[in-house]
């Protein structure tokens, strides 16, 4: 299980720390327990598989657990506190919008009897279609082309702007 880890002293893995130091490692917790680690390990196995991983390289694209959160967080603003049954309502709402959009919403208004209007059908299906031009549009070759050529561009200027005004901010020199 120790194939994807960082190999060397300095690796976080207390095994592959061993190993480099030429000492057997005993593991001295308990860990999981073998009927876990069965239904555990044929997932973890799949992601680990070199070509999954080689997708992730290139980086730089938001992945879905970022992307969820977002959702969550506009359900349920970080800042204000709520209590645990909202918190577990925007939650449900969250899987339902990520999986679904606000067609999923819709179902569920309908399942508790809600009479859903016409302006509402509406408008939850524009939300969708601009949700679903925006992601193809972002994801377009040309838009991360620009993308690109923005951040370029705006580390430039600060780099300029730094060499003219001196550094305006640097952590920890307040």
């Amino acid at each position: 299980m120790h194939g994807q880890c960082p190999v060397g002293p300095d690796s976080w893995c207390k095994y592959q720390q061993a190993v480099s130091k030429d000492k057997i490692y005993i593991d001295k917790s308990k860990g999981l327990p073998p009927n876990l680690i069965n239904i555990i390990k044929p997932t973890y196995m799949k992601l680990c598989d070199q070509n999954l991983l080689a997708k992730c390289l290139p980086g730089k694209t938001q992945n879905s657990n970022e992307c969820f959160n977002g959702i969550l967080w506009k359900f349920i603003p970080k800042d204000v506190f709520v209590s645990l049954t909202i918190l577990r309502l925007g939650g449900y709402m969250d899987v339902i919008q990520f999986n679904k959009g606000f067609q999923g919403l819709i179902d569920i208004l309908k399942h508790f009897g809600v009479t859903v209007g016409v302006l509402t059908l509406k408008g939850f299906s524009e939300l969708d279609e601009i949700r679903k031009t925006d992601s193809k549009r972002h994801s377009l070759t040309v838009a991360k082309v620009a993308r690109k050529k923005n951040r370029l561009a705006k580390k430039k200027k600060m780099i300029k702007n730094e060499l003219i005004e001196g550094v305006s901010y640097k952590t920890g020199e307040f």
